[in-house]
């Protein structure tokens, strides 16, 4: 830590053979959960998300290879996000005048998207 008394050299901890303290961080994100809206949540919306995220994680690991149930779930609610983030961003209309296979189609893009993204992080 530098103080101005030091002219911009850190300060050393006693007793520690010299090395400099670590800095300090605090948490910046405070995460509460609001639990009437937790209780108000539709939980057959969040089971029709599941539902979706299966389908379409399972189709996207049919496009680009992957197995396993839960990575099925996990890849496609996640890429229902993504999709969806990104279609709005581009601007992009699919044309599919059904509502839940637009919701498919979506994920299934987003899902495709985070396992490529994922296969090239690892």
């Amino acid at each position: 830590m530098t103080t101005p008394s030091s002219g911009g050299r850190t300060k050393l901890r006693p007793n520690d053979g010299g090395s400099p303290e670590p800095p300090r961080l605090r948490s910046v994100v405070r995460i509460s959960i609001d639990r009437k809206a937790l209780a108000a949540l539709d939980k057959q919306a969040l089971a029709a998300q599941l539902g979706i995220g299966l389908v379409a994680g399972w189709l996207a690991s049919w496009i680009v290879g992957g197995s396993g149930l839960l990575r099925y779930a996990l890849t496609g609610v996640v890429g229902s996000f993504v999709g969806t983030l990104l279609l709005d961003r581009l601007g992009i209309e699919l044309g599919i005048r059904n509502p839940l296979a637009s919701r498919i189609v979506t994920a299934v893009i987003g899902a495709v998207l985070v396992v490529l993204a994922a296969r090239l992080v690892a």
